[in-house]
């Protein structure tokens, strides 16, 4: 799936994506792939699997996508 950072606090660890499918999901540091290596901006264009967990949809293997 793709969508964009809505929002992402690096303090807090967790932050949105908005996605035109299925709206805003949630996305927890650990669920970033390689962490750390780059920094989640508002607007940034991303890509993730979505997975379905006990407090709702969750952003998993999240990278950024590279834009040319």
């Amino acid at each position: 799936m793709e969508g964009t950072i809505k929002s992402y606090s690096e303090k807090k660890g967790y932050g949105f994506i908005y996605t035109e499918d299925n709206g805003v999901v949630f996305v927890h540091k650990s669920g970033i792939k390689d962490f750390g290596h780059f920094g989640l901006q508002k607007g940034d264009p991303v890509s993730f699997e979505l997975k379905e967990t006990s407090k709702g949809k969750q952003a998993v293997n999240l990278q950024p996508l590279k834009s040319y």
